[in-house]
């Protein structure tokens, strides 16, 4: 049952009362570097919107204020290291106009980031950079840092010869000042939040390029060194910039785009207005350009510019209407650019995220109750809102989708938006009214849990399918309605009949001319949801063989891997050497892998050199769940010796062989840690490896793993993979220690993660030191996972020891059953063929027989 999103008592929140209106901020600042320290005077011009107003409050978060004046005449001022509050002069009329100026200085430890040489590091460069989503932009500038606040903006940064400095806008002028200072000035004539205001420094360079079409003026700005690999990661930008501009009809509304990539960042890339700061970990390498693009990525900050930037939502309640717009584009743009199976294949991953968050809460996708805005930003707020996009598309038709979307952007162009302004131009520019859909897929928790049947009664020539909502129906959780083709082949032709769904159950009946050889409810997966659909396995075969959309062949894979019969698995190996798309080669042979069956093992193994990496990927995963399989983990190691042209089938090699527990595990994984890689990915896969070995010899390899110079990527697979190896070991002391530990590492993806660890460990004795991390914790997400880990402790709800060797015994068993169900196949054919029954072996001592338990655990696992 999924945990609540929200605790009880949680706030529920609200726009406050605006007094004025931001018009104009401009930041004046002196960047000092080497002491980590930003100085200077930040002037905001309001319009005030009542009569007598007496005093502004600003969200000021440790600044040291040190003057104030308005309108030039000093005013009072009540800094409490959270908010300033300004007393004016005197009584302001409404509609007055303000420059309140306010001298300050401040080291922050949120919102501006200083970055250099340490212990770890001694070579890095000084460098800067700012990120104020959610919330953090008042920890070093004192502002109204609420998403409604639009403003246009000003930054004169006086920084340091030697660096480049970005901000928001247009570089109006760069002035080299005596003593070896340089001035630089950028203005923004568009009003943006808070939250987009950016500064970034440091010795970066430049690489120009521009859109054609548009005549966008596009910057990349780089460490030096890495121009190639910059060219290599960004360089679709302009067509990107051209794309969107025409599909969505509204021009790119400002005159550049620039993206920089920093040192350390906290996020995969923030969309600063004009100016998209990205982590320099998302730099291709040649190797790394093999099997991986960063398009997604890019593609979703700039289409961020749309929507966030010159749309933003009204308050973080409604910033599905920021990020569920960019994770939608992010599929346009693969659509437009590989074609629909590719981006269809990036749908099903965004689904199966959602699905995995949805069962452990649910909330509405617009959501007032939360403790911190940035716990809002789940795959609610990505996944979910870009899928009911994608719902809401097919609903409406192309043409009318995308007139809806103009309309909608250029209505609203510059200001704020909520759910109701989208249904507005919707209805405005289609006739269709949609509150219904977004009352119940976006402001009520949820999705349609299915299970449905197909049954054909052959002398009446008629088909019925049977679906049922399973998720819980209250009166404030009513049924889901929607409507989806179901997809029949009838002696090689396609016709689709289209169904509506409005109830907990239906019998949906087809009169049809002969038994279908395929039947597709939903083809192309549109309606999100999940399913369990039982069909004869000969029309899952069917769909996986010839089923026109790519998507529809993977969820017949996956269907096959929990029916693992002989046909089925010939079925899947099938597809695995012949269908076109990786995709579904990469689908077939991860369901093959959860078979288990010696057949879909030496299926995998042919495949192990399969053209495309991303298959090989998926063929080394698959081999990892054959538990116990020597044959299995000597293709790995095989594959380990050999190498692969691709960093991430080496990884994913490496944790499979982990997986598989078998003799070359502790030999061949410990060699990896030392091997680089692009975001340090073979490391942090063999790391996981070691975790899932089940020896407790890897212990001190894990351990010693951590040293200087160890990315966050793979100290943060150092915890888990330690928690993981504490199951079943006796290490269970030592890990909790080394855990508890790591709450103080300097990064908080690390916090985040021991976190989680010590709350797997079921170890009530962890929740001291997680307290005191909690109480000394600055990010809201480190600080989630915090709050969970003691609920879950001091609750129970944690499995115990006993449970989690259950959890190993109950796998092996799968394992053990998936053989013999394959030895009792290979006699039921040999039985049918006529060959004679083999010899009965020896008799042995009786012992009890759990036929009917190790029946049961042979059944597909449901998730």
């Amino acid at each position: 049952m999924p945990r609540p999103f929200a605790a009880p008592g949680t706030r529920t929140h609200f726009v406050g009362d605006r007094p004025a209106r931001l018009q104009h901020v401009r930041l004046e600042w002196d960047l000092d570097l080497t002491r980590k320290r930003l100085s200077g005077t930040a002037t905001l011009t309001l319009i005030t919107r009542r009569d007598r107003l007496t005093a502004m409050t600003f969200d000021a978060v440790e600044l040291d204020v040190e003057a104030v004046t308005v309108d030039g005449r000093a005013a009072g001022f009540d800094n409490d290291g959270e908010k300033l509050r300004v007393v004016l002069p005197e009584p302001a009329a409404e509609g007055a106009k303000l420059d309140i100026a306010i001298r300050y200085a401040c080291q922050p430890r949120r919102g501006l980031y200083f970055i250099g040489p340490d212990a770890d590091h001694p070579e890095r460069a000084l460098q800067c950079w700012t990120q104020g989503q959610d919330d953090d932009s008042r920890h070093y500038w004192p502002c109204i840092d609420h998403p409604i606040e639009k403003f246009t903006t000003e930054v004169i940064c006086v920084a340091p010869a030697g660096n480049f400095v970005l901000s928001n806008g247009i570089l109006r002028e760069r002035l080299e000042l005596p003593g070896d200072l340089v001035r630089w000035h950028y203005a923004l004539e568009f009003p943006q939040p808070a939250y987009l205001v950016t500064l970034a420094a440091g010795p970066f360079v430049e690489i120009a390029d521009r859109a054609p079409r548009t005549g966008v003026d596009v910057f990349y700005f780089v460490p030096p060194g890495r121009e190639a690999d910059a060219r290599r990661s960004f360089q679709r930008t302009p067509e990107m910039i051209d794309f969107f501009s025409e599909r969505i009809g509204v021009p790119y509304a400002y005159p550049r785009y620039s993206q920089i990539t920093v040192a350390e960042f906290i996020f995969g890339g923030m969309e600063n207005t004009t100016a998209t700061t990205l982590t320099d970990l998302v730099l291709l390498d040649e190797r790394a350009a093999i099997d991986h693009d960063v398009e997604g990525l890019v593609s979703h900050e700039l289409a961020h510019q749309w929507w966030g930037d010159l749309l933003t939502c009204r308050e973080w309640s409604e910033a599905w209407l920021n990020e569920g717009f960019a994770t939608y584009f992010e599929y346009i743009w693969r659509e437009h650019a590989k074609g629909r199976d590719e981006a269809d294949l990036e749908l099903l991953v965004d689904t199966d995220g959602y699905l995995n968050e949805a069962g452990r809460y649910q909330r509405p996708v617009v959501c007032r109750q939360y403790e911190e805005p940035i716990h809002l930003f789940d795959a609610h707020l990505y996944e979910k809102g870009g899928r009911v996009l994608h719902m809401l598309r097919h609903e409406l038709g192309d043409a009318a989708f995308w007139r809806s979307i103009g309309l909608y952007a250029r209505k609203h162009a510059h200001g704020s938006v909520e759910t109701r302004d989208l249904a507005r131009a919707i209805e405005e520019a289609s006739g269709r009214n949609v509150d219904e859909l977004l009352d119940r897929w976006i402001a009520r928790p949820g999705h349609p849990e299915l299970e449905g049947r197909w049954e054909w009664d052959e002398d009446r020539k008629i088909g019925t399918l049977r679906i049922a909502q399973k998720q819980p129906i209250t009166a404030e959780a009513p049924p889901f309605k929607f409507s989806a083709p179901v997809r029949f082949e009838i002696d090689g032709r396609e016709r689709d009949e289209r169904v509506s769904v409005s109830e907990a159950a239906h019998a949906f009946e087809f009169h049809l001319p002969a038994r279908p050889t395929q039947v597709i409810f939903d083809p192309g997966d549109i309606v999100l949801k999940s399913i369990r659909l039982e069909k004869n396995p000969a029309l899952w075969r069917r769909q996986l063989a010839v089923a026109r959309l790519a998507v529809d062949r993977v969820a017949a894979a996956r269907a096959l891997g929990q029916l693992p019969d002989p046909a089925g698995i010939a079925g899947l190996a099938a597809a695995l050497r012949d269908d076109k798309f990786w995709g579904v080669r990469a689908a077939a042979a991860r369901a093959l892998g959860q078979t288990r069956r010696d057949g879909a093992r030496d299926a995998l193994v042919t495949a192990i050199d399969d053209e495309h990496p991303r298959v090989r990927r998926a063929v080394a995963a698959a081999l990892g769940d054959f538990l116990g399989d020597e044959a299995a983990g000597r293709a790995l190691a095989d594959r380990l010796r050999r190498g692969d042209p691709s960093y991430f089938v080496e990884a994913e090699a490496g944790l499979a062989l982990g997986r598989t527990r078998t003799s070359e595990v502790m030999t061949l994984l410990p060699s990896l840690l030392d091997r680089p890689s692009y975001q340090d990915v073979i490391r942090s896969r063999a790391v996981e490896g070691l975790g899932r070995s089940g020896d407790e010899h890897a212990f001190p390899i894990l351990r010693d793993a951590w040293r200087a110079g160890v990315p966050w990527v793979s100290r943060r697979a150092i915890v888990a993979a330690i928690a993981e190896l504490a199951r079943g070991t006796g290490i269970a002391r030592a890990a909790r220690e080394f855990i508890e530990a790591r709450l103080a590492d300097r990064d908080f993806r690390v916090r985040g993660e021991a976190a989680v660890a010590l709350a797997r460990l079921g170890s009530i004795e962890a929740t001291a030191a997680l307290r005191a991390a909690r109480a000394a914790e600055l990010d809201g997400r480190a600080r989630r996972r915090m709050e969970e880990a003691v609920r879950d402790l001091e609750a129970g709800t944690r499995p115990s020891e006993e449970i989690r060797h259950l959890h190993d015994e109950v796998e092996r068993l799968r394992g053990e059953t998936a053989k013999l169900r394959e030895r009792l196949d290979r006699l039921q054919a040999q039985g049918a063929a006529g060959a004679p029954p083999p010899a009965s072996p020896a008799p042995k001592a009786k012992r009890p027989r759990p036929v009917t338990r190790r029946t049961r655990g042979s059944r597909p696992v449901r998730r």
